[in-house]
């Protein structure tokens, strides 16, 4: 099963060049200059589900694993979900395309992520922004260049497959028990540890200051 995630208000927008046309002709003349970044040049906004932070950590949290679309090889990739990344290509509506899952049950989704590039100086004086469509552009941005890495600015859900049946509350109930299982574990060895550490106290403590042999030198001190 495949799920897409498109605007239904945006989704003439990526289709009909008069609409688009009107769109654009109102975002200039009431300078909506927020609505301009949402959008390349010529081309139309983008049409997906902004992802807010906490559908974010709800996805991070079943499907931690992400790797760039391209690299993506533990299931096929629905016809549906390859072509909203190549109207994503097209439209330049995106820096990066991923694919996110977990290695146990994948149930993969396809998440665009706007940005920009930080490029480093080679004499780390100042980092210069630079906005760019591909990381091989960030290259050749400046004669000193030294490195250079990805900035999110935000996240776009495209698709999803696999076992979608589960809407967002239910991905987010199912969320929330795996965090306090996960965590519960972790704080549970934390607790272990630092208890054990307490149980060695009085043996480090005479490790650093001496066994019982040395009170009675203590006490015979004059003073």
């Amino acid at each position: 099963m495949v799920e897409t995630y498109i605007i239904e208000e945006t989704k003439e927008l990526i289709y009909d060049n008069e609409k688009l046309d009107q769109w654009n002709k109102r975002v200039q003349e009431l300078g909506l200059t927020g609505q301009t970044k949402i959008k390349a040049k010529d081309k139309s906004p983008i049409p997906f589900l902004h992802m807010k932070s906490t559908l974010v950590n709800v996805f991070l949290q079943l499907c931690p694993r992400r790797v760039d679309i391209k690299d993506y090889d533990k299931t096929p990739i629905p016809v549906e979900i390859l072509d909203l990344a190549a109207l994503s290509v097209k439209e330049k509506y995106f820096n990066k395309i991923e694919i996110w899952y977990d290695d146990k049950t994948p149930d993969p989704a396809c998440v665009g992520l706007a940005g920009k590039w930080i490029v480093y100086k080679k004499n780390y004086s100042h980092i210069a922004e630079v906005a760019t469509e591909t990381e091989a552009l960030a290259f050749k941005s400046d004669p000193e260049y030294y490195n250079h890495y990805f900035e999110e600015t935000a996240k776009y859900l495209i698709g999803r497959w696999a076992d979608v049946k589960q809407s967002f509350e239910e991905l987010t109930a199912k969320a929330k028990k795996l965090f306090i299982a996960n965590r519960k574990v972790t704080i549970e060895k934390a607790i272990k540890d630092e208890q054990r550490k307490l149980e060695d106290l009085e043996h480090e403590a005479a490790e650093q200051f001496g066994f019982d042999e040395a009170a009675p030198l203590v006490a015979n001190l004059p003073f």
